[in-house]
């Protein structure tokens, strides 16, 4: 009797160690998981800062002593992955910069390019299109590649699973994507409103298209004031990103 109440007590407390081991797993996934969400919300802050200066490359430690084992791959490879984009689109702003983008619609410009049958601003266009159309291209590498990565992660595969879903789901709700297409749907308005400028008569005056037709003039307008709405756009996503990382610090 005494035999089978002791082999009856040591299975229960091999039942129990156990449960509590698991309990204690449990409670340190659950520490690991807060921890990485936090190492994620700040560093992802530093990245966000870093990257406004497009002249310097970011600089962003990827260990933490927060964090070890697969949480620490994960967040290796999640802030890899963010400052490979943040760097891809300051080079591809870099890039528009260089081709004078943001000037294109300078009346003093256009001015200038029209007495030369707008030379330069179809030149300009022709390479911000392609240069869009690369960086279009990129992003749809990297993603494809950051997968591929995501494979080859030495981690759990539940939490390689739910990685890979998350990259997914990110383009849906990623700065840099959600700004990138509005950007390509100013790229058509700016076609639009060079079309205008081409095939109507205009003049500068007090640094302004003064147009002599009110047909072209009330076209140009409406048009532009769509380019006005996506940088409106464009700025609040901007801000609603700034203002979500702060929230989550």
């Amino acid at each position: 009797m005494r035999r089978i109440v002791l082999i009856i007590g040591c299975a229960t407390l091999l039942i129990f160690g156990g449960m509590f081991y698991q309990y204690q797993q449990q409670q340190k996934q659950v520490t690991q998981l807060h921890a990485y969400q936090n190492v994620i919300y700040e560093k992802a802050e530093q990245i966000f800062v870093q990257a406004q200066d497009w002249s310097k490359p970011i600089q962003i430690d990827l260990k933490d002593n927060r964090l070890d084992g697969d949480y620490q791959i994960m967040a290796s490879f999640v802030l890899s992955h963010m400052v490979q984009s943040a760097e891809a689109r300051n080079s591809y702003l870099r890039e528009l910069k260089a081709l004078n983008w943001d000037q294109f619609l300078d009346p003093q410009r256009l001015a200038a390019d029209k007495k030369q049958d707008y030379a330069d601003t179809e030149a300009m266009l022709v390479q911000v299109r392609a240069m869009v159309e690369l960086y279009q291209e990129h992003l749809e590498q990297h993603e494809a590649m950051a997968l591929e990565q995501i494979e080859n992660l030495e981690i759990n595969h539940n939490l390689r699973r739910h990685l890979a879903e998350s990259l997914l789901e990110s383009r849906h709700n990623d700065q840099g994507h959600a700004l990138f297409e509005l950007e390509k749907k100013n790229l058509g308005k700016a076609y639009v409103l060079f079309a205008i400028l081409k095939n109507n008569k205009w003049e500068l005056k007090n640094n302004t298209f003064m147009f002599y037709e009110d047909a072209a003039l009330k076209e140009f307008n409406a048009v532009y004031q769509e380019m006005v709405q996506l940088n409106t756009q464009m700025q609040e996503i901007t801000q609603q990103h700034q203002r979500a990382l702060e929230s989550k610090l």
